[in-house]
Formats: C-alpha cells, sequence, structure tokens
C-alpha cells in the first residue's frame, strides 16, 4: 500500500495556526479566525509538528492529517526546518479578548462617545508591547487594538511591527478618517473594524461634516490591500431609514463583519439625548448584523466571559464603561487583573427564569439598571415583557 504523500514530508504548524490551551485543548486559526476544538491526542501530536520530523514519524492518521492540511492548520516542507511550538499557560476562565486602549486622545468629537478624547494618557510602547505579550502567553486570541483613534498613537507602526509574531489576530478598531493609501501599507494587522454609523446623513450627524467620506474611502483602501474589514454601527435617531443602504454597501465591498448596539446614555450623548432611540425601535434593527460577536457571555455567565480592557494608563478593567471599577495594573501582570474579575452567573440575574435567558445571554450588564437587572434591549429583542 502506497504511503500518504505526507508521511515522507516535514510536518509542520502552519503560520497562520497556534495552539491554545483554554478551557479545553484548541487549535486557532489565526486568518479565519476560527478555533478547533481537539483532543488530548490531538494536541499532543499538533505541538510535535514544528518542521523537525517527517510525518511518517509523528503519526498513521491520514485522515486527521489530510484534514489539518485541508483547514490550513499544517503545512508540508521538503525538508526539515524546525520552529518553537508555543504553549500558553492555562488560565480558568480563559482570557480571549483583550481590548487594549492605547490613547483616548481623538481627531472627533463624536455625539455619543462615552470617553474623554482629549485626555492626555498614552501607553508607552514598552508597555503596550509587554501587555500584549503577556496576553499571548495566556492563550488569547483577538486583540482590539483600540483608543480614541489608534492612528494618532505616535508608536502605532512600531506596535504593528513588534506584535506580528505574537500569534494573535490583531484587529484595529478605528474611526476610518486616518487610513489612505499612503500608510495603509503598514498598517498590516489581521483586520481592520471601521466605525459606520449610518450613510451619508446618519453617519456625520454622529461623528462630524465630512467624516463619512473619510471613513468609507479607509474601508476601500484596506479592501483594496487584501485586509480583512469588519464594521461596527451604533443605531441612533438620524439613521434609523439607512440600513438598507448600509445593508447594500456591506454586501458590495465584502464586510466579515457587522456589529450593530444601541449606545448607552453615557459620556457625550446625556448631553445629546434627542439621539437615543426607544427599545421598541432599536431592536428590529439588531437583525441586520451579521457574524460572531468575542465580547458577551459564556459558560452559563453575563458578558464580558473571557474579554478585559488596558486602559491608557495601563489599569484594567472589565470594560471600558468600568472606568472607575480597576482590577490592577496590567503592566505589572495581565493574569492577576484578569484573576480579580467577577464574573456574574447567569442564574444570578433577575430574569434567571426567562426563557429567552439562554438566548439573550443577560445582554449587557452597563446597560441594564444594576449588575443583576435584566437588559430592556435583549427583552424588546426577544418579545419579553421587563
Amino acid at each position: 500500500m502506497q504511503s500518504a504523500p505526507w508521511s515522507q514530508a516535514y510536518l509542520r504548524l502552519h503560520p497562520q495556526a497556534a495552539l491554545k490551551n483554554l478551557e479545553k485543548p484548541f487549535v486557532y486559526h489565526i486568518g479565519r479566525d476560527e478555533l478547533y476544538e481537539i483532543d488530548g491526542r490531538a494536541h499532543e501530536f499538533l505541538s510535535q509538528c514544528d518542521g523537525s520530523r517527517r510525518g511518517a514519524e509523528l503519526t498513521t492518521d491520514d485522515a486527521f492529517v489530510t484534514y489539518c492540511l485541508e483547514e490550513g492548520l499544517l503545512e508540508l516542507l521538503p525538508h526539515s526546518d524546525p520552529i518553537t511550538v508555543p504553549l500558553n499557560l492555562t488560565v480558568r476562565p480563559s482570557l480571549r479578548y483583550l481590548e487594549l486602549q492605547l490613547l483616548h486622545r481623538c481627531n472627533l468629537r463624536c455625539l455619543h462617545c462615552y470617553l474623554d478624547s482629549r485626555a492626555g494618557d498614552e501607553l508607552a510602547l514598552a508597555d503596550a508591547v509587554g501587555i500584549t505579550q503577556q496576553f499571548s502567553a495566556l492563550g488569547g486570541l483577538r486583540l482590539m487594538i483600540s483608543g480614541g483613534e489608534p492612528l494618532l498613537y505616535q508608536d502605532l507602526k512600531q506596535f504593528i511591527a513588534k506584535t506580528a509574531d505574537l500569534q494573535l489576530r490583531r484587529v484595529l478598531l478605528s474611526n476610518g478618517t486616518l487610513i489612505n493609501t499612503r500608510n495603509i501599507d503598514w498598517l498590516n494587522v489581521e483586520e481592520i473594524q471601521f466605525s459606520l454609523d449610518g450613510w451619508t446623513e446618519g453617519h456625520d450627524l454622529l461623528r462630524g461634516a465630512g467624516t463619512f467620506a473619510l471613513t468609507i474611502q479607509g474601508m476601500r483602501a484596506a479592501k483594496e490591500s487584501g485586509l480583512a474589514v469588519s464594521v461596527a454601527t451604533m443605531i441612533h435617531r438620524g439613521n434609523l431609514n439607512e440600513f438598507d443602504r448600509l445593508r447594500d454597501f456591506m454586501d458590495e465591498i465584502g464586510v466579515l463583519e457587522w456589529g450593530i448596539d444601541l449606545p448607552v446614555s453615557a459620556g457625550s450623548l446625556q448631553e445629546h439625548s434627542e439621539l437615543l432611540v426607544p427599545f421598541t425601535e432599536a431592536a428590529p434593527l439588531m437583525a441586520y448584523a451579521y457574524g460572531g460577536g468575542y465580547h458577551g457571555s459564556a459558560d452559563g455567565y453575563a458578558c464580558g466571559r473571557h474579554l478585559l480592557t488596558v486602559c491608557p494608563d495601563g489599569q484594567a478593567v472589565k470594560c471600558g464603561f468600568y472606568s472607575d471599577k480597576i482590577l490592577g495594573n496590567a503592566c505589572l501582570s495581565l493574569q492577576d487583573c484578569w484573576q480579580k474579575l467577577e464574573h456574574i452567573p447567569l442564574s444570578r440575574l433577575e430574569c434567571h427564569a426567562c426563557p429567552a435567558l439562554a438566548d439573550c445571554a443577560g445582554g449587557c450588564r452597563f446597560r441594564a439598571s444594576h449588575a443583576l437587572a435584566p437588559d430592556p434591549l435583549m427583552c424588546e429583542l426577544y418579545g419579553i415583557s421587563s
């Protein structure tokens, strides 16, 4: 019987694949943002696929190796070319998603922003890289490079270069107005998420005259350079009739993911209450969204089960809305900060007996009137009387 072609080649984990010890063992495809659950035997095998041995020395499981090759998790080499296969520390719950706010400064003054866009704190480059390295060592998956506007971070180019080999999916969260053909070549992250809050009229109402055109220009530059593009949209009074047009545009340029949410009354929005939309009007528009959310609940716990935010002063918090509830200094130990975070079981919520809880997963804890209250937007979305 003729041996499989891979058996005489050297097997190596694909550069876009990373082993991740989370609650269970996984292999993560960074480029596709896809997790594959594997068993202990598969994990041991893949950890040995470092390019130093031929396939026949490692396994006889043709079906599994073929599957890994087809999925882009393994690559075949004609000669030995070893690498180190990193194995992360295991923390429970796993810290999978980190929002790294490099600064709060921004070039826009959006009417719904909950941050002080004039604040001067800026995370030092060494700290930003060090925190990202810690995140990778803990098995992190997605790094959200955030602000303010991260394009204003003076060391952004160096930060992107210094984190390129950390086996993370780096997602740049930007308003898009500063992204263009002159800088897109070095913005070589794995994904850029653009804030697009309506079509021309609706977007400019929220973010300022002329910003829509600049954001669309940035999106097209990213797509033409081959970068994955996703979009975040906030529902407000000025864009309620623009979602069909937005959907057509998403289809036109091939947006990977479209996240839609209703902003909470905080920060600047408290002075612009005319933009607020009742839950009854907002809920139907949530149906336009597609793609996976990554900061929600999981494992029977409320929102943020696998997410942490680091502010520009290096302090870690549950998310940006909880900036007054500091968990510690992430520059010193991201793991210590993470393990101080209290996770709220869904069973503790006031709505724990609701038949829709398994689907709504408790929604946003900040939008709820208090930590254990129902999220009124989710109640409306699932047709529950709150």
